[in-house]
């Protein structure tokens, strides 16, 4: 016998398909478009093994499951009259998990009688977990784009020169109505004047005397006091001779500045200034004024709108020829001394050089750099770390980066960071999501989680651990450890012993949660390459877990209390968040409810709330062990909190007093604040 079936509905979109051949049958299950997970059950006989079958077939049936035009018919030596009997007796519920938000996690199969999945072992038959083959290796990718990956110089191209266009000055002048402030009061946004990379000496004069002359405008409220200042400027340059022949005697009075912040209302010079400067003066004077001249006062140094000035080289180097390019670097490297490019310091020097490549003379200064403790609020940060990325090399960025301190703060950074150090670092970027998260808790964490999460490599795993044990991250980050199982085990075998036990502690907490759905074989063949220290934590705390190894509840051994309280329950909504089999097991007389069992355990618990009585919860807290049941609870409490506490599922938390003892109280002791 072999069917192929399928289900689909708004949430899920899954398949299921079973084979039948001999004394066992193979199952292979999960979503559309995925391998699924595959399971075999063998019987002592043919006869037995196909009831089974199609005891199972009927159920799927039942729920809703659709042929897929791909089933052949039954080949069997088991008579109709048999097959009818046994699909008469087959009226026993399979509890099916669902991931809401995915749709990805795998489904569990269970057991007719016991309702457990299919790794435990049974008077029935005797089940085993197998793995999918696939036809080819899963292929690892940090998830960007070749264009992404391929080698990219930040060298600026150079080019071609151009004659100027002829200037205007009744136009240039009247264009500057359109002023407005920039992001920094001190600053005015020149962006929409056009301003040329090619400029005759008479406009260069009008541009020279228009940046270090205008004075700093007010927010858009101030519309009038803004229009007297603009039409202030435009007076000042219609009064003047603009002939193309300011001496610089006369440009180095221009940019001088008064210390005091609030004493001086001219704006700091912006990045654009280095045009003019370079066509009065030529090269050589440029690059000396870019070295030179520093603003006093130290809080007004920085231009976020247009660049400041000791930025211009960036614009300029553009309309630089290779003969100029090459200057360039004979002036600027006598100047390359250590230094920590801290604010109030003349740092275009080192900016130039960046600029035009010098790799081998940058290193010995990111070398003489401070160690810092990991942070993103470093001041010039972004300087040191465009100057550690132009470095390249994987090996020196890494160690120069973790040195000084400097995390990561936007997706960029981390594309450029995943860009050259590929797996050998992932964890420097999930620390880094992980303090922009803490620091903004804003839309800039999500365009860096979402290129993490893009990462499909075990490389990522363990770094990923960081990330899960920030609760308001942790469900995003459990989708990543389901949806690749495989990655998952690989990078998390080895943390179970890792030197941060917190760490070790999540790796052991996800694995537990990964063998719950099947991942057996894949944990036990994945630690057998670690050392023996690692084989036996592995062993006694998720292979062979007591409490996740104990003997579930069968109809046969179900108490007749807890049996008959189960069926007065009504049949709920299936509660898509939480998955039975990663929860502790609530233990009865040595033996764990089944998974069954625990679903419906959850639906009363939300029903019913923490006031209302329930038959079904004080019988499980009059017969249950109080260690096992405070210790099922605190676990849903926690995935509660992980999916940020929602309060429509307020009912995890009430748990806690429905079926919590002492020491619940206890745990929630620290956590209440006064």
């Amino acid at each position: 016998m072999k069917q192929a079936l399928t289900y689909q509905d708004g949430s899920s979109n899954k398949f299921w398909n079973i084979e039948v051949t001999g004394n066992s049958f193979i199952v292979t299950y999960g979503k559309i478009g995925t391998v699924g997970q595959t399971q075999t059950k063998t019987y002592d006989n043919e006869d037995k093994c196909l009831k089974e079958a199609e005891k199972l077939l009927s159920e799927k049936l039942k729920k809703g499951y659709q042929g897929s035009g791909e089933s052949e018919s039954v080949n069997s030596s088991v008579s109709s009259k048999t097959k009818e009997t046994e699909s008469k007796k087959s009226k026993t519920e399979t509890s099916e998990t669902k991931n809401s938000k995915t749709g990805s996690k795998p489904e569990i199969e269970t057991d007719d009688a016991t309702g457990e999945t299919l790794q435990t072992h049974s008077k029935n038959g005797n089940y085993k977990i197998e793995e999918r083959k696939l036809k080819e290796p899963v292929p690892k990718t940090l998830g960007l784009s070749k264009e992404d990956l391929s080698f990219r110089s930040d060298i600026v191209s150079v080019l071609p020169k151009e004659e100027p266009k002829p200037f205007k000055l009744k136009e240039r002048t009247e264009g500057f109505s359109t002023l407005k402030r920039g992001i920094n009061w001190w600053t005015v946004d020149w962006t929409n004047q056009n301003i040329p990379l090619f400029m005759s000496k008479q406009e260069a004069h009008f541009w020279f005397l228009a940046l270090t002359c205008m004075e700093g405008l007010d927010g858009d409220y101030e519309e009038k006091k803004n229009k007297r200042t603009i039409e202030k400027l435009q007076s000042f340059l219609n009064s003047q001779t603009i002939d193309g022949n300011l001496t610089l005697e006369k440009t180095i009075h221009l940019l001088e500045r008064k210390a005091e912040a609030w004493d001086e209302k001219r704006i700091t010079p912006p990045s654009y200034i280095v045009f003019p400067f370079y066509h009065l003066f030529g090269l050589e004077k440029t690059i000396h004024f870019l070295v030179t001249y520093n603003h006093p006062d130290g809080m007004k140094q920085k231009d976020l709108t247009n660049g400041s000035y000791y930025e211009g080289f960036t614009r300029l180097l553009s309309i630089l020829d290779e003969s100029e390019r090459k200057l360039c670097k004979e002036r600027i490297k006598p100047l390359l001394k250590p230094k920590e490019l801290e604010e109030d310091e003349t740092i275009a020097p080192y900016l130039i050089a960046f600029d035009l490549g010098m790799k081998e003379e940058l290193l010995p200064i990111v070398e003489s750099w401070k160690s810092r403790k990991p942070d993103v609020y470093h001041p010039y940060s972004n300087y040191r770390k465009d100057i550690i990325f132009a470095l390249e090399n994987p090996e020196i960025v890494k160690r120069e980066m973790r040195k000084i301190g400097h995390l990561l703060d936007s997706a960029e950074e981390v594309k450029r960071w995943i860009t050259i150090t590929q797996y050998s670092d992932l964890e420097w970027a999930a620390l880094s999501v992980k303090e922009v998260f803490s620091s903004y808790n804003n839309e800039k964490y999500k365009e860096m989680l979402k290129l993490f999460l893009g990462i499909q490599a075990s490389e990522s795993a363990k770094p990923m651990l960081h990330l899960y044990a920030v609760p308001k991250l942790a469900a995003e980050i459990k989708n990543w450890f389901v949806d690749h199982p495989y990655f998952a085990i690989e990078g998390l075998v080895p943390a179970v012993l890792d030197g941060d036990k917190k760490i070790s502690e999540l790796a052991i907490d996800i694995l537990q949660s990964l063998f719950a759905r099947g991942y057996g074989e894949t944990i036990v063949r994945e630690s057998v390459k670690s050392v023996p220290e690692i084989q036996e934590k592995i062993k006694n705390e998720i292979l062979e877990n007591s409490t996740f190894m104990a003997e579930p509840f069968d109809d046969s051994t179900t108490p007749s209390w807890l049996a008959d309280a189960i069926k007065a329950v009504p049949k709920g909504k299936t509660i898509s968040w939480v998955v039975a089999e990663e929860l502790p097991p609530i233990l009865i007389q040595k033996r764990k409810l089944s998974a069954r069992q625990v679903t419906v355990v959850l639906s009363e618990l939300k029903e019913k709330g923490l006031e209302e009585s329930s038959t079904l919860l004080s019988g499980l807290k009059e017969h249950s062990e109080s260690a096992s049941l405070d210790n099922f609870v605190w676990k849903l409490f926690e995935l509660w909190i992980s999916l940020g506490a929602p309060s429509k599922d307020k009912w995890a938390f009430t748990a806690l007093g429905k079926l919590g003892g002492d020491r619940i109280a206890l745990k929630l002791t620290p956590l209440i604040k006064v």
